[in-house]
């Protein structure tokens, strides 16, 4: 893997083996950003990790019952970014996006792209104007016309921000923009779905300048949020996690028809999108197994399912033993 020191630049380092027989249910033992301790070994160019520091914060995600993703760590911002046409982010996308900031406590910073190509401008203020009233710290920016890149250059000073978004959703020509060089490869969108080409295949961390850097990370489709609980997803909405004051049982969040919270969901203050993005998250956290969209025609979604039944029925026998 890849390293990163001020004075010796990117450097190839190997991971002890020590640190594989540890492993738990994340993909790797090691993630973007994590500060550790290397010695160069005696007669090679090569360096070793001997140790990693302790995280101040992770960033995860968990679409599949052994399928838990540490996106990055020691981070100090997400920077979640949203395109506003071609292709369009989805409300739902952000809403699973700032679920996870909110259960990480790593403050999000909303960064509307392509404002150029929407020609009515209200739709633009509209969908901004919905996380804004939320408290949500947002920027409209054109790669075009340089819209809202200084803003955003002088939020992202001194932090290691992590760029997370959809594919052709312009986060590597953003990283480009604020960095003032071509250090990521981008893409054009995809004429027949118009939708974005994977240009990142890996995160990689990108020093802006000695105090300032970006993680950039690939496109994704769906954040996964079953490493959550019901109480986190319902809290992550601003909206809702004020009324949590009024609940009458201390730690509860079983959505039940006196839930304070669930009653704000289901009022006319909450805009049936927003509650559409919620009932959606709620449901993903009911079925511990990946679902795709064809998946109910080709009856994948049977298969899925008791391949995780099977794997509950192991655990149990494991525990009992």
């Amino acid at each position: 893997m890849e390293i990163y020191n001020l004075k010796y630049g990117t450097q190839l380092a190997t991971l002890r083996g020590k640190f594989r027989l540890t492993k738990g249910d994340e993909k790797s033992m090691i993630t973007v950003g994590d500060k550790v301790n290397c010695q160069l070994s005696q007669g090679s160019s090569e360096w070793s990790i001997d140790s990693i520091e302790e995280r101040k914060n992770t960033i995860i995600r968990k679409s599949d019952y052994n399928e838990l993703q540490i996106l990055c760590s020691n981070v100090d911002r997400i920077g979640i970014i949203a395109s506003l046409i071609d292709p369009e982010t989805k409300v739902g996308f952000i809403d699973r996006c700032l679920a996870a900031c909110h259960h990480s406590g790593i403050p999000a910073l909303i960064i509307f792209t392509k404002s150029d190509l929407v020609l009515d401008k209200t739709e633009v203020l509209e969908k901004v104007s919905i996380y804004r009233n939320l408290g949500y710290d947002c920027r409209i920016v054109s790669a075009l016309n340089g819209e809202g890149i200084d803003s955003v250059r002088a939020e992202l000073d001194k932090k290691v921000t992590f760029f997370v978004g959809n594919s052709g959703s312009g986060k590597s020509t953003l990283l480009n923009l604020l960095s003032g060089s071509d250090i990521q490869k981008v893409s054009l969108i995809s004429k027949s779905t118009r939708k974005g080409k994977h240009t990142t295949t890996n995160s990689f961390l990108y020093p802006i300048n000695e105090v300032t850097s970006i993680i950039d990370s690939p496109g994704i489709k769906e954040w996964g949020l079953l490493h959550l609980e019901k109480a986190d997803v319902l809290e992550s909405f601003p909206e809702l996690k004020i009324e949590k004051k009024d609940c009458i049982h201390f730690n509860c969040c079983d959505a039940s028809d006196d839930c304070a919270m669930m009653t704000k969901l289901n009022s006319p203050e909450v805009s049936d999108e927003r509650r559409k993005s919620m009932e959606s998250m709620l449901e993903s956290l009911q079925r511990p197994y990946r679902i795709r969209t064809g998946n109910f025609i080709t009856g994948k979604l049977k298969k899925e399912k008791s391949k995780y039944e099977r794997k509950e029925k192991r655990k149990k026998r494991q525990n009992y033993e």
